[in-house]
């Protein structure tokens, strides 16, 4: 690993950007356990600080997703995974998978621990705090996946050389070129992508990422928090990308009539409890807001991977989902078939080492 990091880190005038392979090397080494967590430390921020090259963050992805855990392909999905220092708003994209889970799109939630610099509430404390067992094998993640349409895998298990990293990103405190690959696992090849991102640069750098993957349709989104959540309260701009190009557009809510305030900074335990009341039904004034960005979010997503025909009846079935409790349907099946499933786990005496989370 030194001869790499000797050539990243050199300075304004020695440093250079490492080949494909050589960045393979490098990830190779790192994700085999065969560095040290200083010489992992020094190699991810000299990659930041000279600035990540598109042929080495292809190979940290290819290398990173060759060491996770296998799962049964899943074409007709939607790949998402939230922003690596987790949220302090209300989680909009929790109740936008379990409306779009009703209606059998399939929705592949993942995420690690939440990181600093600006800790927040990861995906896997929220689900667990509406009381969803993650604590189950592959075999039952696969089952419920098919009769749920939703899963969370947890990146450092699906993973295990992130869940290694995990100390040495902490330490580091900052962004690094591991918060691109957790970013874009694809777990169970997932043909469509949604990726939340904090800096038009890092969605520039995604592009080429996102051509070479196989995937048909993959929007990057400069959304709230860094997430893949858009604001109704201002414009945002998207880039959709397919094999054979990409584009760049402006959301603009207000567009369709939405309008509302920033969100708020809230707790996890507000976080759960808003999501409880949203997906219960609740309509009531108070959280007019975030059920406005829930119904936002819903049509987008309807509408760019073809489930609708267009935005007005996106809005109009999230908001009917909504009406009858589809998404609080969704969750409390969930909740009961993952804690069934453990109990059956238990009982069988499975070993926790088959198990994910």
């Amino acid at each position: 690993m030194k001869r790499w990091i000797q050539a990243i880190g050199s300075g304004q005038q020695g440093s250079r950007d490492l080949s494909y392979e050589e960045a393979v090397e490098a990830a190779h080494e790192m994700a085999g356990g065969h560095s040290t967590d200083a010489q992992c430390a020094a190699f991810l921020m000299a990659l930041c600080m000279k600035g990540e090259a598109d042929e080495e963050m292809r190979a940290f992805v290819d290398v990173f997703r060759s060491y996770s855990l296998n799962y049964h392909p899943l074409a007709d999905s939607l790949n998402c995974a939230g922003p690596a220092e987790g949220r302090h708003l209300f989680p909009i994209t929790l109740p936008v998978s379990l409306l779009l889970a009703s209606v059998g799109f399939s929705q592949i939630l993942h995420g690690g621990d939440s990181l600093p610099a600006k800790q927040g509430t990861a995906m896997k404390e929220l689900l667990e705090g509406l009381g969803v067992e993650l604590d189950v094998t592959v075999k039952a993640w696969e089952t419920m996946l098919v009769h749920l349409h939703i899963g969370f895998l947890h990146t450092e298990q699906l993973c295990p050389p992130l869940g290694k990293l995990k100390q040495v990103r902490e330490q580091i405190g900052m962004r690094t070129v591991m918060n691109i690959v957790e970013k874009v696992m694809n777990p169970v090849h997932s043909m469509n992508m949604i990726i939340g991102v904090n800096q038009r640069k890092t969605m520039e750098s995604l592009i080429p990422i996102s051509m070479s993957s196989g995937l048909q349709n993959v929007y990057i989104v400069n959304g709230i928090e860094g997430s893949e959540d858009l604001p109704i309260y201002q414009n945002s701009t998207i880039r959709i990308v397919t094999p054979w190009g990409d584009e760049s557009r402006v959301v603009e809510p207000q567009k369709f009539g939405f309008r509302s305030e920033p969100l708020l900074p809230i707790s996890k335990e507000d976080q759960v409890s808003i999501v409880q009341r949203i997906i219960a039904g609740d309509n009531s004034e108070e959280l007019r807001r975030e059920r406005d960005h829930v119904i936002f979010n819903t049509g987008l997503r309807l509408t760019w991977f073809d489930k609708v025909g267009s935005y007005e009846e996106g809005f109009q079935l999230a908001e009917s989902l909504l009406q009858r409790r589809e998404a609080h349907k969704v969750m409390q099946k969930w909740i009961d078939q993952s804690h069934r499933f453990t109990r059956k786990d238990v009982s069988n005496g499975n070993d926790s080492s088959t198990k994910i989370g």
